[in-house]
């Protein structure tokens, strides 16, 4: 083994957790990461302002294992609260992950296989499964965000096409684990938005990475809840976070001298995009008088590449029928 891969070997990783309001949860999250096969040598869990028992738990969990180091904070969203996380981090490279949901018991070992077979890595990206809440036993896991393509690139803009056109570009920062290093040299920060902050920085870390390695294995396990931030009613909030999102990375390329590249974004964003269009509709999102114009050449431009999107903006009594008649034949023909 040489010194590259001496080194690469000797990774350590720090797991960043903002929690709020996730005690129901918090115990299936840090077993899954004390009990991997290759632990974490850091756990570093932000509370951000809960008001149920998540604190007692976890000042119980950092008794019993010495690699948690909590911290408290007034609620100040996830961004505040993984800013702060990589604050105090000591390891080479960084996770994060979410407190309701877990990881596969061999993801940190794979992970470390991987920095000693490529050692310029920096971005390691997988695939997850996604469970309704429920008891172990009555679980049943669905593939989600997959990685399509597999093995180490270069990273940068033709990865990234490459990617996107695999449907492998994930924009969530729990499907890659990160180099520290890399973090610090591209600078990337957390944008103080509750939706679609995870897109630019993930945007950021694909176009600068030295290497990226992608895996088609699924080592996270991704909790539905309807009570989700995530999932809640949208407001027109979450259509502005796509623009602000998108503005973040248009301007890192300026920065990093880039030519401009709207394909690139068009196709990166495509499903926060549609998104919109899809809250708007479904929530009878009023639109503010000053954001008239942008949102119209949204819809001109999601409607005109996608008769989907077109059906449901322009004529969504007529796309729901269509689709629960789909569903009702499905389920004719599957008892057939």
């Amino acid at each position: 083994m040489n010194g590259q891969s001496q080194k690469a070997a000797a990774a350590t990783i720090t797991v960043i957790i903002p929690n709020w309001n996730c005690a129901p949860w918090l115990e299936e999250a840090i077993d899954s990461l004390v009990g991997q096969s290759s632990p974490p040598e850091q756990i570093i869990v932000i509370d951000d302002g809960s008001t149920d028992n998540s604190v007692a738990l976890l000042q119980a969990m950092a008794a019993r294992y010495p690699q948690i180091d909590l911290l408290q904070a007034e609620r100040g969203g996830v961004s505040a609260a993984r800013t702060r996380g990589l604050e105090i981090a000591s390891g080479d490279f960084i996770y994060f992950m979410d407190a309701d949901d877990f990881v596969g018991k061999t993801l940190f070992a794979d992970f470390r296989r991987a920095t000693v077979k490529h050692p310029e890595m920096e971005l390691f990206c997988f695939g997850a499964k996604m469970f309704t809440d429920s008891p172990v036993a009555q679980r049943q896991y669905q593939l989600f965000h997959q990685r399509n393509i597999h093995g180490a690139f270069p990273g940068g803009s033709t990865t990234l096409r490459n990617m996107i056109t695999q449907q492998s570009a994930h924009r969530v920062l729990w499907s890659s684990i990160v180099s520290r290093h890399l973090i610090e040299r591209v600078g990337v920060q957390f944008l103080p938005i509750q939706n679609h902050e995870d897109a630019p920085y993930m945007f950021a870390l694909y176009m600068q990475a030295q290497e990226v390695v992608l895996t088609g294995e699924s080592y996270y396990y991704k909790r539905f809840m309807v009570t989700s931030l995530s999932q809640r009613k949208a407001t027109f909030t979450w259509v502005e976070n796509y623009f602000i999102a998108r503005g973040n990375s248009e301007g890192f390329m300026q920065t990093w001298g880039m030519p401009a590249d709207e394909w690139l974004l068009d196709r990166y964003y495509e499903p926060v995009m549609y998104g919109c269009l899809i809250e708007m509709r479904k929530n009878n999102i009023d639109v503010p008088k000053e954001w008239h114009v942008t949102i119209d050449q949204l819809i001109r431009k999601v409607t005109g590449e996608s008769k989907r999107m077109k059906l449901q903006w322009y004529y969504p009594t007529l796309y729901n029928g269509l689709k629960a008649s789909r569903s009702l034949l499905a389920r004719y023909t599957a008892k057939r």
